[in-house]
């Protein structure tokens, strides 16, 4: 018994202490109940999402939060925001506190970062946590009844000029010629006197189409007849004032220095050379009271102006090309580059030429005998020959079948390698290419980057195609260009550059880019690059360029490619290719028959030139 009792003694003593230390235990503390992890988690999933209504739903005051968080996203119209936090700090039973780093990702490239400071309550431990309403939620520098505001300032673009530093798009004025259907009494009348004053500075401009215009427009808009660069419209001025019914709005422009200046070239180029003169615009964000008073600018970035973008074009090498094709109607190109850095100086076509697109860049079309210089490379390449090495130069020369004649047979007998070269003797080179392999002119023809793809930063461009020879009739036609061979005015022009160079320079239209090729350039050997230089000065003193004798010292090659016209016509196209100086060219004309017509063009080009 006695046992026993102190048994019960001793469970009604334990008893006693438990109850004592229930009824002493210390204040609850800080993470009693749960956590505040998963709200805050939400809240920052709610500005993520951009939506105003579920970010107010965690506050303590939606009708405030909804309004002011709403006002935020509306002037600041935000792509994206990210917002992150670390673990929130629970500071006593119903506090906590989260550092949030807002990124707001913002139009036009802004991005604006911060960090505010978030703090949770609850009521007891059983209520859920709830974001104290406050605007520095959104930005510890706002206040009460304060939003923020977006504001811009543009930036100035750079210019793009030409390698000597001239502003190739200069501000011009242009006046607009309206016709104003309203206005017009007499529309026949009206129409056909502006044919007449306007059709030579635009033929586009007939009575046909004045009249179709005026009947198609509104009294509100009005017909534009034309739009005339102000030295053209003080030309006419007093003749279109003349006229009842018209109006001559002006606006300035940021044009070339004529109509169609290098027109086919800039087409290309403006695109990529604008975008990389692009200033950055300056912004701020400032925070503004409930009557849109700036009250403090809490993030800022100045305007940075955009740098000048240099092309390789030389303005003045331009107009001369542009001047030295304007001798011809048929379509008709220039392209110059410089042999010494593959800059490209110039890209001229005339009107009928732009109506086919840019083909100075990359039509394709057979070489004719300029592409003896591909053939003799090859030559020289495989030590088969030297200049003078002597070949038969027969009028006539017949390979499987296929009958292979000189321009009207003429009959040099036998002749040095430099000597058929001069006169273009079709013959000698149509066999000398027979007793190559197949792929001779393909290799050397990409010594030259014919063939060869350029990717060229602001420019498209084709080189052509120059397949291996399938048969030895075929090696006898690619020899004098008259095969499957296809160049383009501008690897023609490349050709003759690196003839001049003795290495195949890399093409560029933008100072500061890079061009890549397809694959590594090809070394040219010695015999090539001293024996080019000697055949195609002799071209120029002795042979089918001598018209360039007095344009300086000259190394030239012409040729004529036979091809007949879609109604069954024969015809040639016209090539001569060249180099002065470091200014090589080639000059092409569509079905021009003749190459002493693109001679006299080269000829008139490098006089034009200073």
């Amino acid at each position: 018994m006695f046992l026993q009792g102190r048994r019960g003694r001793w469970a009604l003593l334990v008893a006693c202490l438990m109850a004592v230390t229930a009824c002493t235990s210390v204040s609850p503390t800080p993470d009693a109940g749960a956590a505040p992890d998963a709200v805050v988690a939400k809240f920052v999933a709610a500005w993520q999402g951009l939506q105003p209504g579920p970010i107010a739903a965690l506050t303590s005051d939606p009708g405030s939060a909804s309004e002011e968080v709403g006002s935020v996203f509306k002037n600041l119209a935000p792509t994206t925001l990210a917002v992150h936090t670390g673990r929130p700090t629970v500071t006593d039973a119903n506090t906590a506190t989260a550092a949030a780093d807002f990124t707001w990702s913002l139009p036009n490239g802004i991005t604006w970062k911060y960090t505010a400071n978030w703090i949770f309550t609850r009521t007891s431990t059983g209520d859920p946590w709830k974001a104290q309403w406050a605007a520095t939620l959104i930005n510890p520098h706002l206040g009460e009844a304060q939003t923020v505001v977006l504001r811009t300032t543009s930036a100035t673009n750079g210019a793009v000029v030409d390698r000597d530093n001239q502003q190739i798009l200069a501000p011009i004025t242009v006046y607009s010629v309206v016709a104003l259907p309203d206005k017009i009494t007499d529309l026949a009348g009206t129409a056909t006197a502006l044919a007449g004053i306007l059709g030579k500075l635009d033929p586009t401009v007939t009575a046909d189409s004045v009249v179709a215009g005026v009947k198609a427009s509104t009294p509100t808009t009005g017909y534009t007849v034309t739009n005339l660069r102000e030295d053209d419209y003080r030309t006419v001025s007093a003749q279109l004032d003349r006229l009842h019914g018209l109006s001559f709005p002006s606006t300035t422009r940021n044009l070339p220095p004529t109509k169609d200046f290098a027109k086919m070239l800039l087409a290309q180029v403006n695109p990529t050379a604008n975008k990389l003169a692009l200033g950055v615009p300056g912004w701020e964000i400032d925070s503004i009271d409930a009557t849109g008073a700036e009250l403090d600018t809490l993030a800022a970035q100045a305007a940075q102006p955009g740098k000048n973008v240099t092309l390789t074009l030389d303005t003045k090498v331009q107009l001369a090309a542009e001047k030295a094709i304007s001798l011809y109607q048929d379509p008709t190109v220039l392209v110059a580059i410089a042999p010494s850095t593959g800059e490209i100086l110039a890209v001229a076509q005339n009107q009928p030429a732009n109506v086919l697109g840019p083909i100075a860049l990359s039509g394709e079309y057979p070489p004719g005998s300029t592409f003896k210089v591909v053939t003799a490379t090859a030559a020289f390449d495989s030590a088969l020959v030297t200049p003078t090495t002597q070949l038969e130069c027969p009028g006539a020369f017949t390979i499987d079948s296929r009958q292979i004649h000189n321009y009207h047979s003429f009959d040099l007998g036998t002749v040095s390698v430099t000597t058929a070269f001069a006169r273009s003797c079709n013959t000698t080179f149509a066999k000398l290419a027979t007793l190559m392999p197949a792929d001779a002119l393909t290799r050397a023809a990409s010594e030259y980057g014919i063939g060869r793809d350029f990717v060229i930063p602001g420019l498209n461009t084709l080189t052509g195609k120059i397949p291996n020879a399938d048969s030895i009739t075929q090696k006898a036609e690619n020899g004098f260009g008259q095969g499957v061979d296809l160049v383009t005015p501008f690897s023609e022009a490349l050709m003759a550059a690196t003839v001049a160079d003795g290495r195949m320079p890399m093409p560029t239209i933008i100072r500061g880019t890079r061009t890549t090729i397809d694959q590594p350039v090809v070394q040219r050997s010695a015999a090539a690059q001293s024996g080019m230089r000697l055949l195609m000065r002799a071209v120029v003193t002795d042979g089918t360029a001598s018209t360039l004798q007095d344009a300086g010292t000259v190394y030239a090659k012409t040729g004529t490619a036979d091809f007949i016209n879609a109604k069954g016509v024969d015809q040639a196209h016209a090539w001569t290719v060249g180099y002065r100086g470091d200014v090589a060219f080639a000059v092409f004309i569509l079905a021009g028959n003749s190459s002493v017509k693109t001679t006299k063009i080269a000829d008139f080009f490098l006089k034009y030139l200073p």
